[in-house]
């Protein structure tokens, strides 16, 4: 069977490679790229094609002939229904090492950036981390409703008793949202509509938004760094308070200097810490809410060398660059999942001497570093964080340097 006649239905067998972004298992059929679910690198497989394009494959297993080393048992009893997790079925030191290549895979295919030092990957504990999460409800004529996740591959929802990679006290608010539901008929209107809730934890208490009766509401707070932080369960906040130590470290850095920029600034997460490096420290968001607890927390930390805009990071670099306004020190970028391509070009013309780049998408960010560095930027460091476990996504911290500094 040639790649050419391949159909869906066909049952092939396959050797898996390694893991993509995404989390598929990347095998080949007669040169043609096969993408597998729920598989694990280096394990041979029968499975059935699903969907074929012009140059890949899609398939699901039938069969696990010859398991790899690192396949394990799940953990949880809806992996592979529920489409919050993608890699429970792989132990956690291949996890780490799948994520490291998925960095520098999309640093030399996307970015064209050969990377010639080790990727080192920071990590903690791969269950119990989530302190943030987005239920949904979904209500069924007579049924009782769903609660839970989206499934996988799915708009519908995996009903959900427990989640194992919530922290324990999320997960024991998703045990008391289900039995407010049942109380509160009314969060869902008709049959088939999926309502959402919003789940948080701080260091102290949790908090659901919007408010259902009977559990608590408002906000949240969570120290980090010496920095008490407010938040709420619908603003941005990172997830894995695990793991905050070490990403503020690592985006921080210890270099100093007079001014800072910190664009996509939330609550002020890096906002504050920077303040100890720098004499002045602009934070830029957009979010109205993540505008009104930044401002709060500068303000309630002390910090008087810290102010808040509300406005886009690119409208507001436009406006630096209009006033000729002195470069920064230090610009730190933390965008959404779409990455700062709208950007680039500003955060070049600003002439910052550093930049450091926060990224959660490592396609998104080599095709931004590529940006960077054609425009007279180096590449500095590259720094991996798993901030998600049991999930094929990453953080990536990375430092550039004006190459004219040396």
């Amino acid at each position: 069977m040639t790649a050419a006649s391949l159909s869906a239905g066909d049952i092939i067998e396959v050797t898996t490679e390694r893991l993509a972004y995404g989390g598929d298992a990347v095998a080949r059929h007669n040169g043609l790229a096969v993408f597998v679910p729920l598989a694990a690198p280096g394990e041979r497989l029968r499975v059935r094609v699903t969907d074929l394009k012009k140059n890949f494959a899609r398939a699901v297993i039938e069969q696990v002939l010859i398991p790899a080393d690192s396949r394990r048992e799940a953990p949880c009893r809806y992996f592979g229904e529920c489409g919050g997790c993608q890699l429970q079925h792989i132990n956690y030191a291949a996890q780490l090492e799948a994520k490291a290549g998925f960095v520098r895979d999309a640093l030399e295919r996307v970015g064209r950036i050969d990377w010639p030092h080790e990727i080192e990957i920071r990590h903690a504990g791969e269950f119990g981390y989530r302190a943030r999460a987005r239920i949904k409800i979904e209500r069924r004529n007579e049924a009782p409703p769903r609660i839970g996740f989206a499934r996988a591959g799915s708009r519908s929802v995996c009903d959900v008793a427990s989640c194992a990679i919530l922290l324990p006290e999320l997960d024991a608010a998703l045990a008391s949202l289900r039995e407010a539901v049942s109380n509160n008929p009314e969060l869902i209107a008709t049959s088939g509509a999926v309502a959402e809730i919003n789940i948080g934890a701080g260091d102290s208490a949790v908090s659901f938004e919007p408010q259902v009766a009977g559990l608590p509401g408002g906000g949240l707070s969570r120290r980090v760094a010496g920095f008490s932080l407010r938040f709420s369960p619908a603003t941005f906040f990172q997830v894995n308070p695990l793991m905050l130590e070490t990403l503020v470290s690592e985006a921080v850095g210890k270099e100093s200097g007079s001014l800072a920029f910190d664009l996509f600034a939330g609550v002020g997460l890096f906002t504050l810490p920077l303040a100890r490096h720098y004499a002045r420290v602009i934070g830029v968001e957009s979010d109205h809410r993540a505008v009104d607890f930044a401002r709060e927390n500068a303000e309630a930390n002390g910090l008087t060398n810290v102010e808040v805009h509300r406005a886009t990071a690119g409208s507001w670099l436009e406006r630096c660059a209009a006033l000729r306004n002195t470069a920064p020190d230090l610009i730190l970028l933390d965008p959404p999942r779409v990455g700062a391509a709208n950007i680039s070009p500003h955060v070049v013309a600003s002439k910052a001497s550093r930049i450091t780049y926060v990224s959660c998408d490592p396609t998104t960010l080599a095709r931004d570093l590529r940006k960077l560095l054609d425009g007279g930027y180096e590449l500095r460091r590259v720094v991996a964080l798993d901030m998600f476990p049991q999930t094929y996504h990453v953080e990536t911290v990375v430092g550039l340097a004006r190459k004219e500094l040396g």
